[in-house]
């Protein structure tokens, strides 16, 4: 017994177009990243900065309870994070810059 050999009918064509048509609205929205929104730089903030102090305080609490090693991995952790924020901060200094003199 051989299987029927799948053919799409009329209403399958209207569908997949629809179906293009969202991806294409969906891929303009996520490549507009050079105006994110509100709500976008927000979650971005509190995840970034989850991870900068998960970053410090998991090794800080570590060090506390298994080994003073983890002290240095803290130390570093926080370190990176102060040159990062350093670094952002230059950066939103050189744009308003360039914004004032445009």
């Amino acid at each position: 017994m051989s299987t029927p050999e799948h053919k799409p009918t009329a209403g399958h064509t209207g569908q997949t177009t629809d179906v293009e048509a969202r991806r294409t609205a969906d891929l303009a929205i996520y490549n507009n990243a050079t105006n994110p929104t509100r709500t976008t730089r927000a979650v971005s903030w509190i995840g970034w900065h989850a991870i900068e102090f998960a970053g410090v305080t998991v090794p800080l609490g570590l060090a506390l309870t298994v080994w003073d090693g983890f002290y240095a991995v803290s130390g570093l952790a926080a370190l990176g994070w102060a040159a990062n924020e350093l670094r952002l901060r230059r950066q939103q200094t050189t744009r308003s810059d360039e914004d004032g003199e445009a």
